[in-house]
């Protein structure tokens, strides 16, 4: 019975690591100047298709580091008009940022899991006691007597 709970919880370990490892975190870049700012999404699909745009942007002259990318010219770039009644001296300030970490999908994804889990459990306990306790009468196990 202990070997079955450790390959299972193995198995469940494997998934939660995969399921981290495929999460891809996008990073935003918010543009702001004076009391305007917008926030822009720092995918190669977003930035390609972004809808103010003076000029297209070319995907494949965008640095490696996302971040790098969120600067004041990407801000000019795709909203011109951003800055327009703001002060004089107000200049495009760019922020990049995050919203989610791989972290905290993998806690969600755990907390989901092992929810899912108990659940399971709890529906099908009734069902499958009996045959977990016929399996360990036919293999000799016995509870020893409590004192």
């Amino acid at each position: 019975m202990s070997r079955l709970n450790a390959t299972i919880q193995f198995v469940v370990l494997l998934l939660l690591l995969g399921q981290a490892l495929a999460m891809d975190v996008t990073k935003f870049c918010k543009c702001t100047c004076g009391q305007n700012s917008t926030i822009l999404e720092l995918t190669k699909f977003a930035l390609s298709h972004l809808p103010h745009a003076t000029e297209p942007i070319d995907v494949d002259t965008l640095m490696p580091n996302v971040c790098m990318n969120c600067t004041k010219l990407l801000c000019g770039l795709a909203e011109p008009d951003l800055c327009d009644g703001a002060a004089v001296d107000d200049d495009y300030v760019p922020l990049c940022f995050q919203r989610d970490s791989v972290q905290d999908k993998l806690i969600v994804v755990g907390f989901l899991v092992l929810v899912g889990t108990l659940l399971v459990w709890s529906a099908v306990r009734s069902r499958v006691g009996p045959i977990f306790e016929r399996v360990r009468n036919q293999y000799g196990y016995n509870v020893v007597a409590q004192t």
